[in-house]
């Protein structure tokens, strides 16, 4: 169980380190919107796993990987063409996205835990990991 990650979160705006994936896990669960619309969680230089957004149950989720190399990716639902457009509020503004990238919070929060716990993105059943070019 990976209990020492570095946590930020809108709600705070504090970073609190030695964080247990639990207590990262309960706070994307918290995600609404409103005053709670961004939690980005660090697990020393490997990973970064960023979920925003929250308003109508839907949020961004980003994963990026710094070894071997730098990789990054946005969970998918691969639903809909990426021409629709759905917007997310992050840290008060509206951020216009793909809205295959704006996934269920519902769906995301199991996920999450997963991620949180064994620090791998793992390859879930129903969305897909869409690579990234930075």
């Amino acid at each position: 169980m990976l209990n020492d990650w570095r946590v930020y979160t809108d709600e705070s705006g504090i970073e609190q380190k030695h964080v247990a994936w639990h207590e990262v896990l309960k706070e994307i669960a918290q995600l609404n919107g409103i005053d709670r619309t961004l939690v980005h969680a660090a697990y020393g230089d490997h990973v970064d796993l960023v979920v925003a957004g929250g308003n109508n149950g839907l949020v961004l989720v980003q994963w990026k990987e710094h070894e071997p190399y730098e990789k990054h990716f946005v969970l998918t639902t691969d639903k809909q063409p990426d021409a629709v457009m759905a917007s997310l509020v992050i840290e008060g503004s509206e951020v216009a996205f793909p809205i295959s990238w704006c996934v269920p919070l519902e769906q995301v929060v199991p996920l999450c835990g997963d991620v949180l716990r064994t620090c791998d993105k793992g390859e879930p059943q129903e969305l897909q990991w869409l690579p990234v070019e930075m």
